[in-house]
This record gives C-alpha cells, sequence and structure tokens, in this order.
C-alpha cells in the first residue's frame, strides 16, 4: 500500500468547516489539517477540538494574508500576488506577521506546528517564500517541519495545477531541498470548486499517486455565507464520508499517511 497524505484546509474559518473536519478525523479519512490561528475562534474552541487529534494526524499553520474573517479588511489575493510580482512585499512586516500566527497557533494548539502552508498558496509567492524558510531554519532548527509544494503530482496537468507550480511552487520546491526542509513528493487536489463528480476527479489524481504525495480538500457539513466555495465543500464532505472513497483507495492500492512519517 503506497502512503499518500489528504490534508484538509481552512480549519476555524467557520463552524461548518470544523465540524466537517473534525468528523472526518474521527472515522480516519483524513492525515493533515491546516489551521488558520487568526481566526476569532481559534484559541478559545477551534484549537481544544482539534488538539483531542494529536498524534492521529499531522495538524500545520495555514499562513493566512488574505481572509479577515468577516471582520478584518484583507487585500485581495490578486493584490497580493501582484505586489509580489513587483517586488512590493514588506519583508520585516511578513516575518512579523508570520511569527505573530506561528505564536498564536503554539499558544492554541500547546506545540509547534507539524507543516506550515498558506492560505490560498501565499506562501509560495516571491518575497513571502523566503521569509518562510528563513522562519523555519531559525524557529525550528530543532524541530522536524514540512512545507506544502505545488508541483504536480501529474507533470502532464494543464490550466490552474501550472499556475502554481510557476506562481512560486517549483521555486519554493527548489528552496526546500536547498533548506533540507522536508516537503511533499507530488501535490493535487487543484480544481475549479465546481464539480458535481468530485469523486472523478479524486480518482484521477489518485492514478498520479506516489509515496508522499498530498493532495489538499476543502470539507464542510454545511454552506455559511461568505464563502465562494461553500456550495462545493458540502460535496467534497459527502464524498469523503463515502464508502466511494474507502474503495477508490483501496482499488488504488493506497493508504493514508502522516506526511511528516512519509518524508
Amino acid at each position: 500500500m503506497t502512503p499518500i497524505a489528504l490534508c484538509s484546509d481552512d480549519y476555524a474559518q467557520n463552524p461548518g468547516i470544523d465540524a466537517g473536519i473534525l468528523q472526518l478525523l474521527a472515522f480516519g479519512r483524513l492525515s493533515a489539517v491546516s489551521c488558520f490561528s487568526t481566526a476569532p475562534n481559534w484559541k478559545s474552541t477551534a484549537a481544544p477540538a482539534i488538539r483531542e487529534h494529536k498524534g492521529q494526524a499531522d495538524i500545520g499553520l495555514h499562513f493566512n494574508l488574505t481572509e479577515g474573517f468577516g471582520q478584518t479588511r484583507m487585500p485581495s489575493l490578486h493584490a497580493v500576488i501582484l505586489r509580489s510580482l513587483l517586488k512590493g512585499m514588506n519583508a520585516e512586516r511578513l516575518q512579523q506577521e508570520l511569527e505573530r500566527q506561528l505564536d498564536a497557533f503554539e499558544d492554541g494548539y500547546g506545540q509547534a506546528p507539524d507543516f506550515i502552508d498558506g492560505h490560498q498558496h501565499v506562501h509560495q509567492l516571491p518575497g513571502v517564500r523566503q521569509i518562510v524558510l528563513q522562519v523555519i531554519k531559525r524557529r525550528y532548527a530543532d524541530k522536524t517541519i514540512w512545507v506544502r509544494n505545488t508541483v504536480p503530482a501529474n507533470p502532464a496537468w494543464s490550466g490552474k495545477p501550472q499556475i502554481l507550480k510557476y506562481l512560486g511552487g517549483q521555486k519554493l520546491a527548489a528552496g526546500l531541498q536547498v533548506s533540507g526542509i522536508k516537503t511533499n513528493h507530488g501535490f493535487a487536489g487543484v480544481y475549479g470548486f465546481d464539480r458535481a463528480d468530485y469523486g472523478n476527479c479524486f480518482k484521477e489524481w489518485l492514478a498520479a499517486a506516489q509515496p508522499g504525495m498530498l493532495i489538499m480538500c476543502h470539507p464542510a457539513t454545511e454552506v455559511y455565507p461568505d464563502d465562494e466555495i461553500a456550495k462545493q465543500r458540502v460535496v467534497e464532505y459527502n464524498f469523503f464520508r463515502s464508502q466511494e472513497y474507502l474503495d477508490m483507495l483501496a482499488a488504488a492500492k493506497l493508504k493514508l499517511a502522516r506526511l511528516s512519517s512519509i518524508v
């Protein structure tokens, strides 16, 4: 059985997402969870709930530069990308923000994250990825922390997977290798969040599986307002609860594992 990792993003964004992730963890359907330590409910409710699953899955920081949870105005993803490409990111402020979010994560979860990735993949952008690498090497020199890269598991995948690769995914993967920081071997889970037949997407991703491949997902039990992909989250949740999902893994001779134990 080839070990791969399935990571659910956006934990602590809203109660529907949290409920979906916690239920799927209880059923053994996930092997990693990426958490917003900037969310209003992180320390009070979300962190205590996810602490119950220590050791069962990798729990990491979802570095956030664009999500304000309806309370704080944040720049759009397009604005952040443009600023990064124009070399307009303030390195000192970025470092302070990453450290602040790591402090909040550790304060709520009780220990360092198992990994770091970015909401909407901001961690791989020019000017951001360099800060991420520097902070990890300094702050976690005595710990093993992996970082998500978005290099497609299948080089033939076109469209959005290739955009992510060339928008920093490939360069981040190279930087991680040079820095000796562990990372996934191939990435999947990228699509338009518009597929009622999500199972067919997942089957295609599994066909490209290799040891250490990482698939991202975004499940939730119900639709919440102010969330562009809210309806698709429920589609994903229902798939991961299903026997079809387990049968797909078995047919492909795959098993879920913590990426920290694979790489």
